[in-house]
């Protein structure tokens, strides 16, 4: 007993041995590497932020006892005098009439279309040119993030498409369509408004009101102080005031501004005067242009400064807009962005270990930007020895070295 006890102690013995021999032969014949593959990026310099906006905007109440209709949608302009809304003595009124507004407007498009094709002699191959022109401009405005725009090109796609169709000879009886539509508005021209609510004031409708339109003088808006500025974020986030009875706003200046407070170390390198870009975080990181008006030079000792930024961009998102994260971009960068771990040094120069048909190249590199995670490498493609596009550049691996080969 004894004896089989010692041959199964040498036999595990020597399977231990063994196991180790070949743990330490393939450790040094394959070596694991992660790459990631050299990409031209843009990094920003940034401040994060949590910013008021603020717009010389005044809310257009509505009338209690009727019901009211907007005339406006968000984002139209409107000059003194105009008609912001309308008034009706019952919703069933309201309903007639707005359907008397929609067949207006199909009436009136069917009848342009009509125009646009008879005698019209236009070929295919010139209606096909207009339908390729019509579908790029909707997609750059959907790429652009411009919704007014992409209605309109869609709107001009579907007048193309038709007028194709029916010059190739598809059935589109545009005037049994027109006449429909001219004996629906006749079913609905009795519904007219009882008055309308005019504006005294020229600006950008809104339909969008919080309660908050007032809540900071526009006129001292350049002098607003840190304590200010964050009392009025605190009433916001709070959700202390109404909207209700509103019928919309006026913006009757196309200047608005971004206020918040920052750490006065955050903007050493910037000058009051100076344009700087904003995104917003939480509206798919749109990005506006603004002027910094003042907070940009605090005094010394100063642990926190008032930063105001104004820009004249202004439609219906804008108009919106109340309480913000944003990041302001101070400065940016371009370069080659990879992971801290992928940067080495060989012997005075620094750079980047790529595999190259499983033989190590060293591409020299100089380090433009770095944050805690990455680091950001020059990129010229005039440089023999430098990083080059689509290079695997490894990010992990272990006794690298250049013109080593590994299998």
């Amino acid at each position: 007993m004894k004896m089989k006890k010692d041959s199964l102690a040498i036999i595990i013995a020597v399977v231990l041995v063994f196991a180790y021999i070949f743990y330490e032969c393939y450790s040094v014949m394959h070596i694991d590497f992660e790459t990631e593959t050299a990409l031209l990026s843009t990094v920003y310099e940034k401040i994060d932020a949590s910013a008021l906006i603020v717009r010389d905007e005044h809310v257009i109440p509505a009338n209690e006892n009727k019901v009211t209709v907007p005339c406006l949608s968000d984002g139209d302009k409107i000059n003194v005098g105009g008609n912001v809304a309308m008034t009706f003595s019952s919703s069933k009124s309201a309903e007639s009439y707005s359907k008397y507004l929609e067949t207006e407007k199909a009436l009136k498009y069917y009848e342009n279309l009509e125009s646009q094709t008879v005698g019209q002699a236009a070929s295919v191959e010139s209606i096909n040119y207009e339908i390729d022109d019509d579908i790029n401009s909707f997609v750059r405005s959907v790429s652009d993030k411009n919704s007014e725009n992409a209605v309109l090109a869609s709107s001009k796609l579907n007048d193309s498409i038709l007028r194709r169709q029916m010059i190739i000879g598809e059935n589109i009886d545009l005037l049994s369509i027109i006449q429909d539509l001219r004996k629906q508005m006749q079913s609905y021209s009795s519904s007219k408004p009882d008055s309308f609510i005019k504006t005294d004031e020229s600006g950008v409708f809104s339909s969008y009101t919080d309660g908050f339109e007032q809540l900071v003088d526009y006129s001292k808006i350049e002098d607003m102080s840190i304590d200010e500025i964050n009392s009025a974020l605190k009433k916001i986030k709070k959700g202390e005031e109404s909207s209700s009875g509103n019928l919309g706003k006026l913006v009757t200046s196309y200047a608005w501004y971004f206020v918040c407070v920052v750490d006065s170390n955050q903007v050493l390198n910037l000058e009051n005067g100076q344009k700087v870009q904003v995104a917003l975080k939480d509206n798919d990181g749109d990005v506006l242009t603004v002027q910094i008006v003042d907070g940009a030079e605090p005094e010394v000792g100063e642990k926190q400064t008032a930063l105001i930024m104004k820009s004249s961009t202004m439609n219906s998102r804008i108009a919106s807009l109340r309480c913000e994260d944003i990041e302001i971009r101070t400065a940016s960068h371009e370069g080659v962005k990879l992971p801290a771990s992928a940067l080495h040094v060989e012997g005075d120069k620094k750079g980047v270990y790529a595999l190259i048909s499983s033989q190590v190249k060293f591409r020299e590199a100089k380090v433009i930007y770095s944050d805690n995670d990455y680091v950001l490498l020059s990129y010229d493609p005039d440089s023999k020895n430098g990083i080059r596009l689509y290079d695997q550049i490894i990010t992990q691996g272990k006794e690298l070295e250049d013109g080593k080969v590994y299998t």
